[in-house]
């Protein structure tokens, strides 16, 4: 049998040589540019031919580069394919389609997203997000994650995943212009300073009942087209918003974001995992449901810990 280069080394050129870039091979590899290079460098050094030609911040195949990269791919792909022969898996066993809700996507999902590709880099995930309502429910995707409730259609089946309290928040400037100490206080804020979410319209609402504040109107504040982005307002002292505690609590510690009242003012937020059951339960998404339902408890726990540690001040 003819010798062969380094395995990891030749799928790291794989993905180098088909992105033509060294951070975009570090991303969908799960590793940082300068291990991507190392593994290039391993690779050229075995061969003694050099595989790719810098220009600036540019990468380039040499033309060396460029005939063993067509080769490497086709010969990657023939052993992916006798692999899936062999063990009875298509293509599909692999492929994850997941819909996600932006504000649950962006603060929770994503920072957490790299231990999922460590763990399962066979799966390939295609994360979408929206936060019109509209686009979930539609059952075009493996499953889906939003706010518990909006899952109207039948067919379903759900796993909760986070339950939080929704809180207020707003930047420490905001907070001391308009001296907000006690949920009545924001009855004498100016219209515009309710900073709202069309992705969920009844929110503030919801929070004014659970905080027992009646006659208080939300609803000529700037619309956003999420929570996300409410906060981001917020950080920038445009006004009060809300989102629950777990997905502002980055901000919330760096001091982008302060909570004015103590917990226990604002009503319960619940994100799930849903899947339509008219959908085949590939081994992709069982793998990807065990490690957000583990995700979720960890993050659960953790959370129960801190704040049965931590003053609210």
């Amino acid at each position: 049998m003819p010798r062969l280069p380094p395995l990891n080394a030749l799928r790291t050129f794989e993905v180098a040589g088909r992105l033509g870039s060294i951070r975009a091979a570090a991303e969908e590899l799960v590793v940082t540019p300068g291990a991507v290079s190392r593994q290039v460098r391993v690779l050229e050094s075995w061969l003694g031919v050099p595989l790719f030609a810098h220009e600036g911040r540019g990468l380039r195949l040499t033309p060396d580069g460029a005939r063993y990269l067509d080769a490497v791919t086709r010969h990657l792909a023939a052993l992916g394919a006798a692999t899936d022969e062999l063990t009875g898996r298509s293509a599909s066993e692999h492929a994850l389609h997941i819909r996600a809700y932006t504000l649950f996507a962006t603060n929770w999902l994503i920072p957490r997203l790299s231990g999922f590709h460590q763990s399962q880099p066979w799966v390939e995930l295609e994360l979408m997000t929206s936060s019109r309502p509209d686009d979930f429910g539609q059952g075009d995707v493996d499953a889906e994650i939003l706010p518990a409730g909006r899952q109207t259609s039948p067919g379903f089946e759900t796993d909760v995943l986070v339950s939080d309290e929704v809180v207020l928040v707003c930047s420490p400037a905001y907070r001391q212009r308009y001296g907000l100490e006690v949920p009545a206080d924001v009855a004498h804020l100016p219209a515009h300073g309710f900073l709202r979410s069309v992705a969920s319209p009844e929110l503030w609402d919801r929070w004014f009942a659970a905080a027992g504040l009646h006659g208080v109107d939300a609803r000529h504040g700037p619309s956003f087209g999420d929570s996300s982005l409410t906060c981001r307002a917020a950080a920038a002292g445009q006004g009060v918003a809300l989102a629950p505690l777990t997905f502002v609590a980055a901000d919330l510690a760096a001091a982008h974001l302060v909570m004015p009242f103590a917990q226990g003012v604002g009503p319960l937020m619940r994100f799930c995992l849903a899947r339509p059951t008219d959908r085949p339960r590939t081994r992709a998404f069982t793998a990807f449901r065990a490690w957000l339902l583990g995700e979720a408890r960890s993050a659960t726990e953790v959370e129960g810990v801190r704040r049965g540690r931590d003053p609210v001040t």
